[in-house]
């Protein structure tokens, strides 16, 4: 969620940063016309943008197996349905400021079956696992000049809970996006993240965005480190893409047994690799299905309060297939 936020909020940097070079005697309402513009465009390449999304990933059944302290703990067969929500709200803007929340709901449901159990506490009987998590994100962005370059500041803070009476995890990020280069066909920025999150030891990273068309109509959309895609767009309503793309999944939960701790997350990074068609219905509403390969590269259950690197569960899964249903909207509400 944090890593998504950022990257979507670099790449609407870099695709409005013309906005800035807008000429002063064009007027108002053609400049509101060229930002709706700028701002569908940057929402059809990059869904993050989007005002409201609604996404469902199938993941097929795989292999699993558990350690637990890194003994072995179970091994099976396991299955997933995620279903996420999320609603990006601006809120207002003056100057070379502007200030926007975004909502998120977040629900996961694992099944194991076919469950070998090593512990004589867990038997054989296939289970669920099946978890809510909800999570607001507040920025502040800020457009401005360092060294004679254009710069866009960006601070965000961002509260995850599964329990509306308290706030599990809380973080914080700082960002500096410098836009190198735009033209018709090529556009390109990079920048630098302060990360404060207790769960992460990532102090700080680097982020880069390029977008290029070619003549044969295909685009090239990177925004590392999170994606990597073409993109072939067949009318102004119908889309196909294909790439890779981080993502991820984080779960609360309470244990009551010795010598685990009591309040826990439960957190996952895959890669989803595939191909996807998105259809674009009236002016904003859009329907998409994409498949592929889910590649899992950690599952680990840890101390809220600890690093993931201190984590007493760990899953290994094995590759299986998804394909993903959404249905999102394009940005109806503009800042004032």
């Amino acid at each position: 969620m944090i890593k998504s936020l950022v990257l979507s909020a670099m790449f609407f940097l870099v695709v409005n940063c013309g906005l800035a070079q807008t000429k002063p005697e064009l007027s108002k309402h053609t400049k509101d016309s060229l930002s709706r513009i700028y701002l569908d465009n940057a929402a059809i390449l990059n869904p993050v943008l989007r005002q409201v999304t609604v996404s469902t990933d199938l993941i097929s059944r795989g292999d699993i197996e558990s350690k637990l302290m890194g003994e072995p703990l179970m091994k099976g067969k396991s299955s997933t349905i995620r279903t996420t929500v999320n609603l990006n709200l601006p809120v207002a803007s003056w100057g070379k400021n502007s200030l926007a929340v975004s909502g998120t709901f977040f629900q996961q449901k694992i099944n194991v079956s076919d469950v070998q159990s090593f512990s004589p506490t867990l038997g054989n009987e296939d289970f669920d696992f099946n978890k809510g998590t909800f999570g607001l994100t507040a920025s502040f962005t800020r457009a401005d000049l360092l060294f004679g370059r254009a710069v866009y500041y960006m601070a965000s803070a961002t509260g995850v809970t599964n329990d509306l009476a308290e706030v599990k995890r809380l973080s914080f990020l700082g960002t500096a996006v410098f836009p190198l280069k735009q033209t018709a066909t090529t556009r390109y920025a990079a920048g630098v993240v302060v990360n404060i999150d207790p769960s992460l030891k990532i102090p700080a990273f680097l982020i880069f965005s390029y977008w290029h068309k070619f003549q044969n109509k295909i685009e090239l959309n990177v925004t590392l480190p999170n994606s990597f895609g073409l993109r072939r767009a067949f009318s102004d309503r119908f889309w196909a893409t294909l790439g890779t793309s981080l993502s991820g999944s984080l779960a609360f939960f309470e244990l009551n047994q010795a010598n685990l701790p009591r309040d826990a997350n439960y957190t996952t990074i895959d890669l989803k690799s595939g191909l996807g068609v998105e259809y674009r219905v009236g002016k904003k509403m859009i329907f998409g299905i994409n498949g592929g390969i889910l590649t899992p590269l950690s599952a680990r259950a840890f101390d809220r309060r600890e690093s993931s690197s201190e984590y007493f569960l760990n899953n290994k899964l094995s590759n299986v297939p998804y394909v993903n249903f959404s249905f999102s909207l394009l940005p109806f509400l503009h800042k004032k």
